[in-house]
């Protein structure tokens, strides 16, 4: 009579814990899962952005600093050509063409740094422009979560 009440007992255990495998409290758990690792990516999705930022932030500061040395470059340049042209007035050749040189050296350095400047630049928006696509698709994600979260609590509320 014991082996066949621990017998039935058995089997009405795994029939409940059959029938409890496939009822939707199941499928809230797997769910709930869901969302803490959604909830993870966020985070790390939001640490990745400021991170971005910061990045971003150096990055202008450092193209600020270069406009401001490529201004007083400029300056240089054009005391060096109006030194040349008091030479000249002069009549001092050799002073004369040792300042054109300085210029000249002058204006290929200044030349090279726009040219730095422009590359920089050219980095900072395609880094910009990348983070804006990361943005727009973590969005799309987030919408994507909430649309399956509304269906999820449609689903709960009916049980």
């Amino acid at each position: 009579m014991k082996t066949k009440t621990l017998m039935m007992t058995g089997l009405l255990s795994m029939i409940s814990a059959a029938a409890f495998a496939q009822t939707p409290v199941a499928q809230v758990h797997q769910d709930n899962a869901q969302i803490r690792q959604d909830t993870q990516q966020i985070r790390q999705d939001t640490r990745e952005i400021k991170h971005d930022n910061a990045v971003i932030a150096e990055k202008k500061g450092e193209v600020a600093a270069d406009k401001q040395q490529l201004r007083a470059e400029k300056q240089e340049r054009n005391a060096l050509a109006r030194a040349e042209h008091a030479e000249l007035k002069k009549g001092d050749l050799v002073g004369a063409r040792q300042l054109d040189q300085a210029r000249r050296d002058e204006q290929h350095a200044i030349k090279q740094e726009k040219h730095e400047l422009r590359h920089d630049q050219k980095v900072i928006a395609n880094h910009k422009a990348d983070k804006q696509e990361a943005k727009l698709a973590r969005h799309e994600e987030k919408v994507e979560r909430h649309e399956d979260r509304v269906k999820r609590d449609h689903d709960a509320g009916k049980i």
